[in-house]
């Protein structure tokens, strides 16, 4: 199997993802496209009062038209409960797993960070686990609990290999793709894209085949079950408070799931519910759109976990944003607002580009302009920076210039097929009235811009001289950067061991949360050093959780 040296092409990725390559750029996010927030589950302030919904637990249900008893149940099919689901099945516990939809639901690109694997190793790489662990924590504002943080650096790798092996097994290629040069947001080189398997090949995008593998898997085990468009509504609870089991809604009525060693919350995070956006993380209303479609996530898990006793992390939630809701490439060239005017230093990473658009550039979009050589000029960039969606998703060992030809490829696609997020034109003046800008100010702005690329130095933002590329020779390019929401992957308070804690750091007994429903790991920004961390923390703590619950779990050492 060549992991490194072709990489995915565009055009397969898009094909298995099911959207069009139109103003789609370097592979942007599959399984996650662009669309309006729904209408979610708002407060309902008539029946709670000044109470939150996670404040006001509904009335017992006791119209049960069917009980089930199992072993272990978990809530919600995906990355962390299909991978819990498997863990726990493989090592022998009887396991049903319960979704809301009628399908498993996947995000990203198939891509999932490790701090060490074989493929790593292969590639010589290796991670300073002490140095990222230190950024990690260090772009949570030092607010996430570190002792969570160092079980993920210390489980990452046998976890990674774990999957690594069943995707081989299956058929799979992976492929580790390059993170960034910059000196202060650098991204290892450790993100691993898995694709091309052969289980559910009908039906499965790079975004939801690792959760068909897990499911196709676990029911080769003969101690799982999954059961389809069956949502849960409420967690059952003994005298002492334990959590016992929970209660589905389906067509046929209230099923009640009896699980004896535990219920697992794997129900994702609430980027589609606006009571928790607007109290827990109310940066996410500022960007273009909320970008996962299947707009499944609204708190179900959070408000359960809330109703018998659990807590969450303290507010603001981190939030998970790439600029990627207009046009997808954004390199280190000059950043626009509406008003004409530059307002950050644009060769920063992700979050940070969205954020400062949104916070300092004061609307949810900006424009990116370079001129003809911009080629040339990304391409130099890429020795000093680089990451999502400055360089591309690329295998080690490939070139910066060949993510430079992958951009060029896409953005004149964009020029034709969406034009409302990619312009061109011969001259600056043509370029600036196609764009909704203040075209005066944005000439003086680029004249500025010039002066200080001339110079060597950006005395207003003090962009590093090595991102500094005028805009002097046509033809001229414009990209509208639009923030947009993945996720807010916060919430629920856990402990080390997954356990869902109240107030007081104790242990509501019998509920665990993984996953992006469970809070602690993170907290304010979502940290990017790791690539892909967010699926690497769902693998961990699916993972390790279950084989906690099937008692085999025997802690990796520091």
């Amino acid at each position: 199997m060549d992991r490194n040296a072709q990489g995915i092409s565009r055009r397969d990725l898009l094909r298995g993802a099911g959207i069009s390559a139109a103003g789609v750029a370097a592979l942007g996010m599959i399984g996650c496209s662009p669309s309006a927030p729904a209408d979610t589950n708002a407060a309902d302030g008539s029946a709670a009062g000044e109470k939150h919904t996670w404040e006001v637990a509904p009335e017992p249900i006791t119209d049960i038209a069917s009980t089930v008893d199992t072993e272990v149940l978990v809530i919600g099919a995906g990355y962390s409960g299909t991978c819990c689901a498997l863990s726990a099945a493989e090592n022998g516990t009887k396991v049903i797993l319960v979704e809301k939809d009628n399908v498993p639901n996947g995000h990203g690109v198939g891509g999932t960070g490790a701090v060490g694997s074989k493929y790593l190793t292969e590639l010589g790489i290796v991670v300073d686990k002490p140095l990222e662990m230190q950024r990690w924590v260090s772009t949570c504002g030092n607010r996430c609990r570190e002792s969570l943080v160092g079980k993920w650096f210390r489980e990452s790798e046998r976890c990674m290999n774990w999957l690594i092996d069943l995707a081989e097994d299956d058929g799979c290629d992976v492929m580790v793709t390059v993170g960034s040069n910059s000196v202060v947001h650098p991204e290892v080189d450790c993100y691993h894209m898995i694709y091309g398997g052969q289980t559910a090949a009908d039906v499965a995008s790079i975004a939801t085949y690792i959760e068909y593998l897990f499911i196709d898997r676990a029911e080769k085990t003969g101690n799982f079950e999954i059961v389809y468009n069956s949502p849960a509504v409420q967690l059952v609870t003994d005298d002492s408070g334990a959590v016992t089991g929970a209660i589905c809604e389906t067509d046929e009525g209230y099923v009640l799931y009896n699980a004896s060693k535990g219920v697992v919350l794997a129900t994702g995070d609430i980027s589609y519910n606006d009571e928790y956006i607007d109290y827990f993380a109310p940066v996410a209303n500022k960007v273009m759109t909320r970008l996962c479609s299947d707009q499944g996530n609204t708190g179900d898990g959070h408000n359960m976990a809330a109703w018998v006793g659990g807590a969450f992390q303290d507010a603001p939630w981190p939030t998970m944003m790439h600029p990627q809701a207009a046009g997808m490439f954004s390199g280190p060239f000059l950043f626009i607002n509406p008003d004409g005017k530059r307002f950050m230093n644009e060769a920063t990473w992700v979050q940070g580009k969205c954020v400062g658009t949104m916070i300092n550039g004061g609307y949810d979009h900006c424009w990116s302009i370079f001129d003809g050589g911009w080629e040339a000029d990304n391409t130099a960039s890429l020795e000093f920076g680089g990451g999502m969606f400055w360089d591309s998703f690329r295998p080690v060992g490939s070139t910066a210039a060949d993510a430079t030809a992958s951009h060029a490829e896409a953005i004149e696609a964009g020029i034709t097929d969406n034009p409302d997020n990619y312009k061109k034109a011969d001259t600056l003046d043509e370029l600036l009235a196609q764009l909704d800008v203040d075209v005066e100010t944005a000439k003086a702005t680029i004249e500025r811009y010039n002066e200080l690329c001339a110079a060597g130095e950006d005395v207003d933002f003090y962009k590093e001289s090595h991102y500094l590329f005028g805009v002097e020779e046509g033809p001229f390019y414009a990209v509208k950067l639009g923030p947009g929401l993945l996720c807010v992957p916060g919430g629920i308070h856990i402990s080390d061991d997954f356990e869902v804690l109240t107030a007081e750091d104790q242990p509501v007994a019998g509920l665990y949360a993984i996953g992006n429903c469970a809070g602690d790991i993170y907290a304010y920004d979502y940290p990017i050093n790791i690539q892909g961390n967010s699926h690497g923390r769902c693998l961990v703590e699916g993972k390790c959780l279950g084989e906690q619950l099937a008692g085999v779990y025997e802690s990796v050492k520091a």
